[in-house]
């Protein structure tokens, strides 16, 4: 969609956002994700499943896979660190 939206093929937009960034699309957008869940979990009591939708994880696990193989520690463990 993003390519369409500029007007550009998938490999022009990737190469093009990654020149300046360092960054593949799909990484950058997920340490987006993991930085606003890891910002809810210290700033909100929010549930760790309410967290994964609001990041825009729908799949629990798949949340919680995500985070640890970025962050080191699951969620929960992040919150009792963090607080």
């Amino acid at each position: 969609q993003m390519a369409d939206h500029f007007n550009m093929s998938l490999s022009s937009l990737s190469q093009y956002f990654k020149e300046p960034t360092g960054f593949k699309i799909l990484d950058y957008e997920t340490t987006l994700k993991i930085d606003k869940a890891k910002h809810l979990l210290v700033s909100t009591s929010l549930p760790l499943k309410d967290i994964a939708i609001e990041v825009g994880y729908y799949n629990f696990t798949s949340f919680i896979r995500r985070f640890k193989q970025l962050v080191g520690v699951t969620p929960g463990e992040y919150r009792k660190q963090t607080t």
